[in-house]
């Protein structure tokens, strides 16, 4: 039996657009966790990644079994239908039973110098940055549901999660993880606000990696 997200994910949503979920050739793709702490990467063969492959890092201490799915690729089902049109994040986040929270979560990986606004260096162009495009992917998710019917005013904590990894510019690769490193990048957060208020009752959260996300 699926949890009553991937009930509406099946029948409410794709029936508002007037689409029919075919179980033959449709399937959210999703994976399903136990409590504890684990990672998320997105655009690989696997959701959850082996400790330090990551981006956004989950401590589900909430004692009850989530599953994380794939939202962009449940959008992208939908493609050239109304069903498909607008943005989406990377994933939600919920438990297998009931409604005690649920997470959009957002994911990026970036030179820090682009997560706030930026002129391109090329161009010239003043760039709104990655925390201001992850606030957007995640408020159109929301919509999506609100635009469908009131579904998600059933859970008790409702979270959007901006999960940043910081990469270095002159390796492109991951940043260090010494602390000397890490602790720099935290700046980048210091002003701020945490816990921001967002639509529909949703809290906005943010996380630079590796540091984890509690449930609780």
């Amino acid at each position: 039996m699926g949890s009553a997200l991937i009930g509406f994910l099946k029948k409410d949503y794709p029936a508002h657009f007037g689409q029919e979920w075919k179980e033959g050739t449709m399937q959210v793709r999703r994976e399903q966790q136990p409590k504890g702490k684990f990672e998320i990467r997105d655009g690989q063969s696997q959701i959850i990644q082996y400790p330090g492959r990551g981006v956004s890092v989950i401590n589900n201490n909430s004692g009850i079994d989530v599953e994380i799915i794939d939202f962009e690729h449940y959008i992208n089902i939908f493609h050239n239908t109304d069903a498909g049109v607008g943005r989406k994040c990377d994933f939600i986040i919920n438990p297998i039973a009931g409604y005690d929270f649920i997470i959009f979560n957002e994911l990026t990986a970036s030179e820090k110098q682009y997560i706030m606004p930026f002129t391109s260096p090329k161009t010239g162009e003043a760039k709104e940055g990655k925390l201001a495009y992850a606030k957007k992917q995640l408020e159109s998710s929301i919509e999506k549901f609100y635009n469908v019917n009131n579904f998600l005013d059933q859970y008790k904590k409702r979270v959007a999660l901006f999960s940043c990894q910081l990469t270095a510019a002159d390796s492109n690769g991951i940043m260090s993880q010494s602390l000397q490193a890490f602790r720099k990048p935290q700046k980048i957060f210091s002003n701020i606000r945490a816990h921001e208020p967002l639509v529909h009752g949703f809290v906005f959260e943010q996380r630079i990696y590796d540091k984890e996300y509690k449930v609780y």
